[in-house]
């Protein structure tokens, strides 16, 4: 029977040909040749392109992510209202719901439980059906608001409340005081409101 016989590369092969075969027993690779380096440094190259997106990508979305988290604290600072001094919270309910009309502005300046305010849904009412029934158009605003006295979370606020019209041709204006029952609850709000004469 006859030995295999352990193949043996021709003498002469080309080294580069083994290198590129991937055989090359006796020891360090064989330095690369002009197309391999040309290939190695284009992956090389990709590989950094892909990194340097990937990391400026990862910035531009925190940059995002920042900028709506800013924008999203100003939007919230600006639209929320100011409950800093009954004489404001006051001033500013009387505003939404007299003179604006505003139903959904004025409940961000009064209690929850709005039963102490049926007086002044009561004047606005009368207003309105009077403007109805005569053709007349009223006027609201507020001359002054003053806080009377402050006890704990409670405070009273006096209003000037001037109603204008014009009849016949001649401006006409009444002013009525009313007082204003406000409590700090988190901020100030209006609780109830009568008129004192």
């Amino acid at each position: 029977m006859e030995r295999p016989q352990p193949q043996h590369s021709p003498a002469g092969a080309d080294p580069a040909a083994q290198s590129a075969a991937g055989r090359n027993p006796q020891g360090p690779p064989l330095p690369l040749g002009p197309a391999e380096r040309a290939r190695e440094a284009r992956t090389r190259r990709r590989r950094a392109i892909r990194q340097f997106l990937v990391v400026g990508l990862c910035f531009v979305a925190l940059l995002g992510l920042g900028a709506a988290a800013v924008g999203f604290l100003f939007y919230d600072r600006t639209t929320k209202p100011d409950l800093s001094t009954p004489e404001h919270v006051t001033r500013k309910y009387l505003e939404a719901y007299l003179i604006d009309r505003d139903d959904y502005a004025a409940k961000q300046y009064q209690c929850p439980d709005d039963s102490g305010l049926s007086e002044i849904r009561a004047l606005r009412s009368d207003i309105d059906t009077r403007q109805n029934k005569y053709g007349v158009r009223f006027t609201f605003s507020v001359d002054a608001a003053t806080e009377l006295d402050q006890s704990g979370p409670d405070a009273r606020v006096a209003v000037d409340l001037v109603l204008s019209t014009v009849l016949q041709g001649q401006p006409k204006r009444e002013v009525e005081h009313w007082e204003f029952n406000t409590q700090n609850d988190d901020g100030w709000r209006v609780c109830g409101a009568h008129e004192t004469d």
